[in-house]
């Protein structure tokens, strides 16, 4: 009987005694969720804890999760019949998720999300519960969260992984390009972003076709998601990587360095020295505008790197970092096997078929497409620069003036993407050497098809319009009543120059990155505020007229690939050559009217019809048919000295 009875008591303690330890392990289990929930609470992103106590409005306020006072009971009431170990599997086996608010549309606009809607600002907003129908995002329908503020859109809750703290996102594409990426893609600028679904290198072209998370803003561009170990990350552009060990082969250092060199390095350290310096230490520059770029920026824009793979070429081509003569291109993002990169191609091919000289691509993209081949192009150097900021928008068209800067080209042929070059465009370079010159220190422009009378920028009636559709203010500075003080016809932004001519891109250059002001010239409104001139062809003009420059080119970079029928068809010889002059008179600079020269072709925004043009013209040249390039009036001319025998009157150059 006593040892029964011990037998019990001793059962009943073991008891206590298993309920205590499972106690105590509950509890200091409880313990430890509660302190990792808050740490969760620190971690929580500050837009998730303001929508969590946003108004709601769709009937009834929004369901609230349980709060950590009652995620500690359930803990504790969960622990007696789940252990440890299966709680740690199920902790590991679950992704923690955050939201995320994504652009659905901008105010006035419907927006269809399958989520709450947050309608408002970033900073003040109202947070509506989800619904079938499509939201109308205005004030009317949804209330005023911020009172005259313009700004607001519709954005829908996503629901979705923790994003990985080592992704980044780094620059893509301008607007109006393409970006392709192995990540997802953001759209927008500053704070407001659209987050696109993942397509798999897939391009997206970066337009408001994809909403407008920021309206008004004209720097929206395109970002890209990456992971900084992955393979993707060692092909990216140095100019877009945050953090790169790729040694620059232009930079405001390089060139200050040279600067007591030769005639070409000296002239080039002017050029970007006021890129280069900190304007409070240079009592010499102008004052800048509330658009002007940081000085920081503004040394960076002419940074360089050699693109991947181009090493080789680079090292065989340039001397002392120099080239003799060369052509320059500039482009923006340009993914392979889409157009752009296929134009750009045939320009490379022509001039490899026609030239013996380098041609320089600056690329101011995310990767370089496959199409350029270092080995198949052994002339081709590519490099890499940023784009412009996006916090001060810039045309994306006055990179042209960086890539002159950059190139470091003692003579040079610029060409745009949409050209190539013709047999016997070699010739250009020795003209651009010597009209070019110490006393001529100014790129030259072809002349352009239309008199200034008939451009769109000219002050008419309803004054002239700029290529943004807005005000121009091109002429205001030069016409009154009706007569204009130019120096020269208008010319098309394909310039030849020498280094000579460095400074007067440099100077322009900065003026524009800085918003300066020109002075007031005789006669009101004559005051001209450089970022007013909205275009890389408005700006050499202006700056051609401003440094009273006088000399022109005939027009070798033909408008119309079509118009190489003119070159290529068979003829018989014209009897008389007094056909009209291809490119109309005026009555001040080119009353005789001026030559076409077939040394390059525009708008070649086709690159099949570009690729047949080039076989076409590199048979006829290699059976010795295709007539001599320089065409006026029904006539062919072998060069400038034979033109010039024959018409006399005829005032371009070639």
């Amino acid at each position: 009987m006593g040892r029964r009875k011990a037998t019990v008591l001793s059962k009943a303690c073991c008891c206590r005694w298993s309920a205590a330890i499972s106690l105590s392990i509950a509890v200091g289990f409880a313990l430890w969720q509660a302190a990792w929930l808050a740490t969760e609470e620190a971690h929580d992103p500050r837009y998730l804890r303001e929508a969590r106590g946003a108004v709601v409005k769709a009937g009834q306020r929004e369901n609230r999760s349980p709060t950590r006072s009652t995620q500690l009971s359930l803990a504790l009431e969960t622990t007696t019949s789940t252990s440890p170990r299966q709680i740690a599997r199920t902790r590991t086996s679950q992704s923690p998720t955050q939201v995320v608010w994504e652009f659905c549309s901008g105010q006035f606009q419907t927006c269809e999300c399958g989520g709450r809607m947050r309608w408002g600002t970033p900073d003040k907003f109202e947070v509506f519960e989800p619904k079938e129908a499509p939201w109308q995002c205005d004030f009317i329908a949804l209330g005023d969260p911020a009172p005259g503020d313009n700004s607001k859109v519709c954005e829908c809750e996503v629901l979705g992984a923790r994003p990985r703290e080592d992704l980044e996102w780094v620059f893509c594409a301008s607007q109006f390009m393409l970006c392709e990426c192995p990540g997802r893609i953001r759209w927008g600028n500053g704070k407001r972003w659209k987050i696109l679904q993942h397509q798999h290198l897939q391009p997206v072209k970066c337009t408001t076709d994809l909403g407008d998370p920021a309206p008004g803003d004209a720097g929206k561009h395109c970002e890209c998601e990456v992971d900084p170990a992955s393979d993707f990350v060692s092909h990216l552009s140095p100019a877009v990587r945050k953090h790169s060990a790729s040694p620059k082969v232009t930079s405001c250092d390089i060139f200050e360095s040279a600067k007591q060199g030769e005639a070409w390095d000296r002239e080039q350290w002017k050029a970007v020295a006021g890129l280069c310096s900190d304007p409070a230490l240079d009592l010499n520059l102008p004052e800048a505008g509330a658009d002007a770029m940081s000085v920081q920026s503004l040394a960076s824009m002419v940074d360089a790197w050699i693109s991947e793979g181009f090493s080789n070429n680079y090292a065989r081509l340039y001397r002392d970092g120099w080239l003799e003569e060369a052509f320059v291109n500039f482009i923006g993002s340009s993914p392979s096997q889409t157009k752009w990169a296929q134009i750009n191609e045939q320009l490379i091919r022509s001039v490899h078929l026609f030239s013996t000289r380098p041609i320089v691509v600056i690329h101011f993209g995310m990767v370089t497409p496959r199409e350029w081949d270092p080995k198949k192009y052994p002339r081709l150097v590519v490099m890499h620069a940023a784009p412009f900021p996006t916090t001060v928008f810039r045309r994306f068209d006055l990179n042209k003036f960086r890539s002159l800067l950059i190139a470091r080209v003692k003579t040079g042929i610029q060409l745009d993407s949409d050209q190539f070059v013709a047999p016997r465009v070699d010739e250009l370079f020795g003209r651009a050497r010597e009209e070019g010159s110490e006393t001529y220190p100014l790129p030259i422009l072809p002349v352009h098809f239309l008199k200034n009378e008939e451009l769109p920028m000219y002050p008419g009636p309803q004054g002239g319009v700029t290529m943004s559709g807005g005000k121009s203010h091109v002429f205001d500075r030069y016409c009154r009543k009706g007569k204009c003080s130019v120096t020269t016809r208008w010319g098309h932004a394909h310039p030849t120059w020498t280094f000579w001519a460095l400074p007067f891109v440099g100077t322009w250059l900065r003026r524009h990155l800085r918003d300066e002001t020109l002075p007031a010239v005789s006669g009101p409104q004559t005051e001209l505020r450089v970022t007013s001139i909205d275009v890389d062809e408005d700006l050499l003009n202006i700056g051609t007229w401003e440094e009273r420059g006088q000399k022109q080119w005939c027009k070798y970079d033909v408008m119309d690939p079509s118009d190489f029928k003119i070159l290529l068809h068979e003829r018989v010889p014209p009897r008389s050559c007094n056909q009209p002059p291809p490119i109309g008179a005026d009555a001040i600079f080119h009353p005789a009217g001026a030559a076409l020269v077939f040394y390059t072709a525009h708008h070649a925004v086709d690159p099949n019809i570009s690729a047949s043009l080039i076989d076409q013209l590199d048979n006829r040249f290699r059976s010795g048919k295709l007539p001599p390039p320089v065409f006026f009036k029904g006539c062919f001319y072998q060069d400038g000295a034979a033109l010039q025998q024959a018409h006399p009157d005829v005032r371009c150059l070639i």
